[in-house]
């Protein structure tokens, strides 16, 4: 099977479908009681956390209650957690004191942070988040390690320590800006994805109406170009937020994350997310059939290319 044969057989429906978010809502009047209870996060969501998140660590490495230290931040600890998602999003994010994990752990005393946090990451998405989908029945609890130990330099809406019990950042009332240029410019983004797939769903319907081999292969490149579009579409936005929450950042008020979160409510990021992932799994499978493995990306290669 080529790699266009194999593009197909992932390739399904794309829409792109608007959404209700926590960041274009109203505030709520409190937290989330689901999670809080007098501005305390709940003992049993506490515990819930910290058992899942250590035991996993210790799967792969030693000590981890001396290095990682877990927060919770974004929309679903703000006063903005209440629009309609089900489940609701809740993110944990894991501060990493660098020289105390490569005491505990000598085999990675070569690595660098930005190494480290991308491999614990990793571990995070391919092995924690299967388990932590449907979190107590109510949140999709996602698990991320921060570069950066100092959670308050990331400007987070929130930032509730869950190892210490306490606020970091206390939560405030906010409401996204209203910039018409801002505006302008996330229309343009939703132009462009209705294009992508616009072409993409016109290249899937070509494929199968092709009555020659000349036409079938045209549109089996066309098919790739939207997908390899899409995906890059996504990557430039979701890294572009990234930039947000550092130091040189204004973080919620951004117009980075003003286009990631405008993104989300119209659908964009759903759809392109979507392509990226066709995209991804089409490739994997063509290079683990062609090769017998699946070939490293070019940040995993870069970092191999470093040590």
């Amino acid at each position: 099977m080529n790699y266009y044969e194999t593009l197909q057989s992932y390739a399904e429906n794309v829409e792109i479908a608007p959404t209700d978010t926590s960041y274009f809502s109203k505030p709520s009047a409190g937290l989330d009681p689901r999670l809080f209870r007098d501005g305390k996060l709940l003992s049993n969501v506490r515990d819930a956390i910290l058992v899942l998140l250590h035991n996993h660590l210790r799967l792969g490495y030693y000590e981890p209650e001396s290095w990682a230290h877990a927060y919770l931040t974004g929309s679903g600890v703000s006063y903005t957690w209440a629009a309609h998602r089900d489940p609701g999003d809740l993110d944990c994010l894991v501060a990493i004191n660098y020289v105390a994990f490569r005491q505990a752990n000598q085999e990675y005393k070569g690595w660098s942070d930005r190494e480290i946090a991308s491999e614990i990451t990793q571990g995070f998405r391919n092995e924690l988040q299967p388990r932590t989908e449907n979190f107590m029945g109510e949140f999709e609890l996602t698990f991320y390690a921060n570069l950066n130990p100092d959670i308050k330099e990331m400007r987070p809406y929130a930032a509730y320590s869950v190892t210490q019990n306490t606020w970091v950042v206390p939560p405030t009332e906010q409401e996204a800006p209203n910039n018409p240029a801002w505006e302008l410019a996330v229309t343009q983004d939703s132009s462009k994805a209705a294009e992508i797939i616009k072409r993409y769903a016109s290249a899937l319907e070509q494929i199968t109406n092709a009555k020659n081999d000349a036409m079938r292969i045209n549109a089996e490149h066309a098919l790739a170009t939207a997908v390899q579009q899409g995906s890059a579409l996504f990557d430039v936005i979701h890294e572009d937020r990234s930039s947000a929450f550092t130091p040189g950042g204004a973080g919620y008020y951004d117009f980075a994350n003003y286009r990631w979160q405008s993104g989300k409510k119209s659908g964009v990021i759903q759809a392109m997310r979507k392509l990226k992932d066709i995209h991804k799994e089409a490739e994997s499978r063509f290079s683990t059939e062609t090769y017998g493995v699946e070939l490293p990306d070019v940040s995993t290669l870069i970092r191999r290319a470093q040590r």
